[in-house]
């Protein structure tokens, strides 16, 4: 568990003399870059003086990096710094972590990180061998918990190693191969557990400072509006979460709103039973609102929220976009680890039509553009239609110019699905039974619609290949 120390009399400044020694040489130029394919990154870094070299002259692109190294390195990029905190006493890095050494020429780095709230743990080692999915999660925590990332609505990548990925990284890693942070080796693997190298931290911290420069506009301020929250929930899990009428879109999303809004998306994404959790003492229960409170009380039980160290939740508080991101994560994590069977056989209704294609292609699925309710019975051509659409609205598939096919059973096609399922014909989505009939009327099982969709991927893949 991290220390903490409330704010007083002590400035940041006259607390810390420490400086960045020890593997901190400023260099003019360094001689071992060669044929770096991030070499001119690297340069750029250190013209800014975001990186120093192991020596004067040697930038060592292919050593491994260390816990303490990945996190000065983060601390300097960001300029993250402790100009507006105030201490009871001077703190030491060994009051946040147990293994730091107070001498050490990493301590303000450490001291830094914690109080700006990166997400390390308390028994840290800092000459541990950094791997590639810590430092990448380590990198982009650190952006949103400090406000400075910008919002975007990911779109799940596949990565063929996945299970190597550990299930906390999983969220912010899918973030960075968004934001062009990181990308995925020749073979679509990311080699999680493989040691960062110098060269490779570097690119990555190159890479987000680039991105954040290119949005200056869509700064995150760190308060989460609704439709945001709403939107990110549903990128994340497939399944869109509705809104409170009370609520309007654009008001900040307090603590208890968007775990409401997260538990119930979270049970319907995962098919979840209703449960009687273990009430939680929360000291601050009587400013929960009550129609929340269940809510609270089975996120806790699925650890996507937790409390306050005095055993508060602050539910009244405006959520940011950082502890949202990481609700997420834990609320996607929690369904990979408890995923519930799937019974082919099963006909589709509406919500799990719309989540299925929400998660496979990272789009928002709005049901009621459709005229369809949630727990109806979705039938072949209204999947069709919603697959088709959807794509075509969110940019992913261009309209094209069909080649009309013959359907046997026209006449039973609603007039109105009619484009979408030419469509989705042409580009071989869907196929016509041997008679040459759709059967527009029947209702779709789990097993066909999926069909549907991992053919809408292949046919997506094709047009990316134009």
């Amino acid at each position: 568990m991290k220390k903490s120390f409330k704010m007083l009399t002590l400035t940041a400044t006259a607390a810390l003399s420490l400086t960045f020694v020890g593997q901190a040489f400023a260099a003019s130029g360094f001689s071992d870059l060669g044929n770096d394919t991030a070499k001119d990154k690297i340069i750029s870094l250190q013209e800014r003086g975001l990186v120093k070299g192991m020596t004067s002259e040697l930038f060592a692109p292919n050593a491994t990096m260390t816990a303490a190294q990945g996190v000065q390195l983060i601390v300097k990029a960001l300029d993250l710094n402790l100009d507006l905190v105030r201490f009871f006493k001077e703190p030491k890095a060994s009051d946040y972590f147990k293994n730091a050494k107070d001498d050490a020429w990493y301590s303000e780095a450490l001291i830094i990180a914690s109080v700006n709230g990166l997400d390390l743990p308390a028994d840290l080692d800092p000459n541990k061998q950094l791997t590639r999915e810590e430092f990448t999660y380590q990198l982009i925590h650190a952006i949103e918990v400090t406000g400075k990332l910008p919002m975007i609505k990911p779109v799940v990548v596949d990565i063929k190693d996945e299970d190597q990925i550990t299930v906390d990284y999983s969220g912010a890693i899918q973030r960075a191969i968004n934001y062009g942070v990181i990308k995925l080796n020749a073979d679509g693997t990311l080699s999680p557990k493989t040691a960062i190298t110098r060269s490779s931290a570097a690119e990555e911290i190159y890479n987000a400072l680039e991105y954040l420069k290119a949005h200056p506009s869509e700064a995150a301020t760190g308060v989460l509006p609704a439709k945001q929250g709403v939107d990110l929930i549903a990128a994340a899990l497939g399944v869109t979460p509705e809104l409170d009428a009370a609520i309007a879109p654009d008001a900040p999303l307090t603590r208890e709103a968007f775990t409401d809004l997260l538990v119930h998306a979270t049970e319907t994404a995962g098919k979840l039973p209703l449960i009687n959790p273990v009430v939680v003492e929360i000291k601050d229960q009587d400013q929960i609102n009550v129609v929340y409170s269940g809510s609270i009380q089975r996120a806790l039980k699925y650890g996507i929220a937790q409390l306050n160290e005095d055993g508060s939740f602050n539910p009244t508080a405006d959520i940011t976009r950082a502890e949202a991101s990481a609700a997420i994560d834990k609320a996607a994590a929690y369904l990979k680890d408890h995923a519930a069977p799937v019974d082919e056989n099963a006909i589709v209704t509406g919500e799990q039509a719309a989540a299925l294609i929400a998660k496979q292609f990272g789009i928002t699925v709005d049901l009621k553009s459709f005229d369809i309710a949630p727990d109806h019975k979705v039938t072949r051509e209204e999947f069709t239609h919603v697959l088709v659409k959807s794509l075509q609205s969110s940019g992913k598939l261009p309209m094209i110019k069909v080649a009309p096919v013959e359907i046997k059973d026209e006449d039973q096609l609603n007039v109105l699905y009619s484009g979408s399922v030419q469509t989705a014909l042409n580009l071989g989505i869907v196929k016509l039974n041997a008679d040459g009939k759709f059967d527009p009327k029947t209702e779709l099982t789990q097993a066909a619609a999926s069909d549907q969709v991992s053919n809408a991927v292949t046919a997506l893949d094709k047009f990316t290949q134009k």
